[in-house]
């Protein structure tokens, strides 16, 4: 299993909204003295400025019991989830590969006492992602099995990918997990890009995951806590595996030799939930790993590292 480091944090901003007494007495005096110790709430971001297909995190530091904090991004709203840190939450937002490049405001509000504290905004810029077109390669042992170009993406239509939206379109409002992210992987070997193309005369395929290398029965590690809600042999995606981790984070497995865990376990970070194949359409043994936040398709290798800002 490898564990994945930290990235640099922008300030937007901090308050003195959250203020704690500290009462000292002293035997020689019947009088105490009050002292304040103020703490700032302090909002941070991974960055203001990030492709498509990437992950924009907010940090929320300081927050006292009772005090409430939502947030909002291109006028949808995303949650605070707790960490292991007291009074420190994070949200994540998954920028869709297919999200239209421009100036998006990002809001954080905070509530105390039935009423708003404070309402923070501030611009978020989309920047075009770097995805390229490559050739759909079929090789000659998938054509001896009847794959096609068009009968792979017609299936990804009316079958494998019908049956996966039927899981992610589901929100689980609480986090199955409260510390980082892991990779699946003891060693991390990249071997398919996320965001490509892939084009044969008309026909187009989207890569909307990433590929790592991993010989067959390579272990398959869960990259955190969460529930496994999918466990199935499809045409195209091969035997896969769907994890949910709360609030509205899904990771999906791909291309398996075997499974290892059942619709319903609750599954630790760093436990195996299946073994690397090459099942349905597979040009070679590999794992093929994606990512879904509130619906947006996200390179899984840039979730990992943008949220463990967090951690």
């Amino acid at each position: 299993m490898i564990f994945v480091g930290s990235l640099v944090l922008l300030l937007i901003g901090a308050y003195f909204i959250n203020e704690e007494e500290i009462i000292i007495t002293t035997p020689t005096t019947t009088t105490s003295t009050t002292l304040i110790e103020r703490k700032p709430i302090k909002i941070f971001v991974s960055t203001n400025e990030l492709p498509q297909g990437d992950t924009l995190v907010v940090i929320a530091e300081n927050l006292k019991t009772g005090q409430k904090i939502t947030g909002e991004f291109d006028h949808k709203s995303f949650d605070f989830l707790p960490t292991e840190t007291e009074g420190k939450l994070i949200g994540i937002i998954g920028i869709d590969v297919r999200k239209t490049p421009g100036d998006y405001l990002l809001k954080v509000l905070i509530d105390g006492e039935e009423k708003l504290i404070r309402q923070l905004a501030e611009k978020i810029t989309i920047t075009k992602g770097d995805f390229y077109v490559t050739k759909f390669v079929l090789t000659p042992e998938l054509e001896k099995q009847g794959y096609t170009q068009s009968n792979i993406v017609q299936n990804i239509q009316t079958n494998d990918g019908v049956l996966i939206y039927q899981v992610l379109d589901k929100y689980t409002p609480e986090p199955y997990f409260n510390k980082s992210f892991i990779y699946p992987l003891d060693s991390i070997i990249k071997v398919g890009d996320f965001g490509t193309t892939r084009k044969e005369g008309d026909i187009t395929l989207r890569h909307l995951g990433v590929d790592l290398d991993a010989p067959v029965g390579t272990l398959i590690y869960a990259i955190n806590d969460g529930v496994v809600k999918f466990t199935k042999d499809l045409i195209t995606y091969g035997k896969t595996i769907i994890i949910d981790h709360g609030f509205g984070i899904y990771s999906l497995y791909l291309h398996l030799s075997e499974f290892k865990v059942v619709v319903g376990d609750k599954v630790s970070r760093g436990e195996v939930i299946g073994l690397s194949g090459s099942t349905g359409y597979s040009l070679g043994p590999h794992l093929h790993l994606s990512i879904k936040a509130n619906g947006a398709s996200v390179d899984p290798l840039r979730f990992i590292d943008a949220v463990n800002t967090a951690f």
